[in-house]
């Protein structure tokens, strides 16, 4: 049906339009050809398939056939048997006899046995005295002989034991006595072949395979040993009658006795140890566990290339070996994984192990990720969020740390802030950023760009956090220092202010220094998409800082111009003609500007004289809404080019002339205002909103009202022109009267 639906869809396709039709003949000589195709794989599949399946019934009938011609052959050699005792008369007789004889044998047997158990004990002892030594190199030549003779002893001592079952406690406690020093020597002997699979791989790496080859006969022996008692005991538990009657001749070991199964738990107890010691290294250097794993990668390269040919293949040692260390792995990576308190280097290591372990395990024509249990359970993606979320958590935590004694400080302000070269800083800095770097160090370690960009991204947002909270404090303290008006307010603030204030800025300077030499030194080891992405947030920062140290700066201009508000009140005003007013502003500014700028960062100070310059602009013509503010324009147009002069000289003293010229230019356009006849007023205001297109009417029309010769139809003339309004320009200086 899906086929069909297939077709279906396509033949719109292939016949879309009318001249399409021309190749209908091609297309179902095509289709026939495929169809064709199709078939012979079809036919030459089922012939397969039938093949396989026909020779399978056959084996199937074959081993049927072989089954019923066996039971036959045992229920004909049951019915002679039973014929056999009928036609002897005296068979009873025979039997017993028989029994008596073999019975005779066995207890001469037993005697013999029981005579030589303590010399071949003895003969035992010796042979494990002589392989005693502790050098990987010793072959322990004697190792076989003794496997040997104890197999014999100890299938003697089952013999017994199991004869014994039906008599009294007595004859068992005897027999128990008498071969307790074969359980002694067999405990040695378990041991020695412990230690020797404990060591099989430092034995090879020593030369000694003869050793792990003699081992790995005594252990395949036993296997086979134990697959028979296992054998008897389901043959004996299905055919119960069977076994009664052949009971006899069921001689040799009665239990199973494990040697596989120890021989592989003492590998895993070997590895298990050597995962001991890499967890105490772990704990004591996170970092280096990479370093401390290398002996597991060296042992599997061992395995694959030497024991192979010294154990059974049927073993598949490699495979077998794999497993037990992969799932120590499992375990000790898991283990520390599910630490409530993992901390961020040791789960980073974990994951760049993880990496590692894939790359290792390929060159031992292994994929990792198909082996159960994956070694962190597949959990990368979710380690790496987490390691992301631990790094954010601990930096919150550190840069919270700081902010808040930072803050302390600075509101407090006991004692001045850090002097390094001459300049006012927060002692904080230099450790925020040395953390940063260690974090970022630490995921570039990682080899992962979505780490490190989301390390960046948090660490910004920390930076952004802290630039907000440094906002918000000091516009807290600007705010109190300005509303202290009296002797008693001021004196209750504690002092320096301007010192933390300019301290605050040179950080914000130096922040944005170091946030751009991590940006040029971390940011070109990532890929195109994730160095883009680093910058991109990095400059956040960074224009967060310069933004913050304008900020500051401007607060600082705020603090001058608070001091100078009862001056300011008088500008334009009666008093102001013929006054000092704009000497006495300048004094004060330059008594600021002398105890700022040994302390500010040069380059600030450069911003700070243009940001100063251009406030001063702005409250000077602010002033035109002073009470009692009056423009008599001969006089007035004197006062200010007296006043201009003042300001302009001054910071020119700090400041290239044209810079200063570009900024006070917009006190000819006021002075043009004011000293206008009515004729020329709206040309002058058009020339003023051409260069300055924000140019506030509200301001404008406070000028005209303040003119002494002023009418009604002047201000309503200037109020009538309506002038354009560019759009995406940048705001000019007059933006910033209100």
């Amino acid at each position: 049906m899906e086929e069909t639906d297939t077709i279906a869809v396509r033949l719109p396709e292939l016949l879309r339009h009318p001249e399409d039709l021309d190749k209908i003949g091609a297309l179902k000589s095509e289709f026939t050809r495929k169809k064709a195709h199709l078939d012979t794989l079809l036919k030459t599949g089922l012939k397969s398939q039938l093949e396989v399946t026909e020779a399978g019934i056959n084996a199937i009938t074959n081993g049927q056939k072989t089954l019923n011609a066996i039971k036959e052959e045992m229920m004909r050699i049951d019915k002679l048997c039973a014929e056999a005792q009928n036609m002897i008369s005296e068979f009873p007789l025979i039997n017993m006899i028989s029994k008596i004889h073999r019975n005779f044998v066995a207890v001469e047997e037993i005697k013999s046995k029981l005579a030589d158990l303590d010399a071949r004990l003895n003969d035992v002892d010796r042979m494990l005295q002589d392989d005693d030594r502790d050098e990987l190199t010793n072959p322990m030549p004697n190792i076989l002989p003794i496997h040997y003779t104890l197999t014999q002893l100890r299938d003697f001592r089952d013999d017994m034991m199991e004869q014994s079952s039906k008599t009294d406690s007595d004859v068992r406690e005897t027999l128990q006595s008498y071969f307790a020093p074969l359980e002694s020597t067999t405990d040695q002997f378990d041991e020695r072949i412990g230690l020797v699979a404990m060591s099989l791989i430092d034995l090879v790496r020593a030369g000694n395979r003869s050793l792990v080859v003699r081992l790995a006969k005594i252990i395949e022996a036993e296997e086979r040993v134990d697959e028979k008692v296992m054998a008897l005991k389901e043959a004996q538990e299905t055919h119960q009658q069977l076994a009664a009657k052949f009971k006899s001749i069921a001689k040799g070991p009665k239990h199973i006795r494990g040697y596989k199964e120890k021989f592989l738990d003492c590998i895993k107890a070997a590895a298990g140890a050597k995962f001991e010691n890499a967890r105490s290294n772990f704990e004591d250097d996170p970092e280096s566990l990479s370093e401390n794993m290398a002996w597991y990668f060296e042992d599997l390269a061992v395995v694959k290339h030497e024991f192979l040919q010294l154990f059974p293949s049927k073993w598949k040692i490699f495979n077998t070996i794999l497993n037990i260390y992969h799932n120590l792995m499992h375990d000790f990576l898991k283990e520390h994984l599910d630490k409530p308190d993992l901390d961020g280097q040791s789960l980073l290591s974990i994951i760049l192990f993880n990496g590692q372990y894939n790359k290792e395990m390929k060159t031992l024509g292994i994929k990792a990720a198909n082996m159960v249990p994956h070694v962190i359970d597949g959990r990368e993606a979710d380690l790496l969020r987490e390691y992301s979320q631990l790094i954010a958590k601990k930096m919150e935590e550190w840069l919270n740390n700081i902010a808040e004694e930072d803050t302390k400080e600075f509101v407090n302000r006991e004692h001045q802030p850090n002097e390094e070269d001459g300049k006012w800083h927060m002692a904080s800095v230099p450790t925020m950023f040395t953390m940063i770097n260690q974090q970022l160090g630490v995921a570039l370690d990682s080899n992962k760009g979505n780490v490190v960009s989301s390390v960046v991204d948090e660490c910004v947002r920390l930076l952004k956090i802290r630039q907000s909270k440094w906002e918000q404090v000091i516009k807290s303290e600007i705010t109190k220092h300005m509303r202290a008006v009296t002797m008693e307010e001021q004196e209750d603030l504690p002092d320096g202010i301007l010192e933390y204030m300019i301290a605050v800025a040179n950080d914000q300077i130096r922040c944005a220094a170091y946030t751009q030499q991590i940006s040029d030194n971390n940011a070109p080891l990532l890929t195109k998409k994730y160095e883009d992405q680093v910058r991109n947030s990095l400059d956040n920062a960074t224009n967060g800082f310069v933004d913050l140290a304008t900020f500051c700066m401007s607060q600082i201009i705020e603090i001058i111009f608070n001091d100078l508000k009862p001056i300011r009140k008088t500008l334009f005003t009666s008093s102001w003609y013929g006054g000092n007013e704009m000497e006495t502003i300048i004094t004060t500014i330059r008594s600021y500007v002398v105890d700022i700028e040994p302390g500010l960062d040069e380059d600030l100070f450069a911003a700070f004289m243009h940001q100063l310059s251009e406030q001063t602009c702005i409250i000077y013509l602010s002033c035109a809404y002073n009470k009692g503010a009056k423009f008599r324009p001969v006089e007035a147009a004197n006062q200010i080019r007296a006043d201009v002069a003042i300001g302009y000289g001054f910071y020119t003293e700090y400041m290239d002339r044209g810079d200063v010229k570009a900024v006070w230019t917009v006190l000819e356009h006021f002075l043009a205002l004011i000293c206008s006849e009515k004729e020329q007023l709206i040309q002058k205001y058009d020339e003023f909103k051409t260069a300055y297109w924000d140019l506030p009417m509200g301001w404008v029309e406070a000028v005209l009202k303040a003119r002494e010769d002023k009418t009604k139809d002047m201000v309503e003339s200037v109020k009538a022109k309506v002038g354009y309004t560019p759009r995406g320009q940048e705001p000019t200086i007059m933006s910033r009267l209100t």
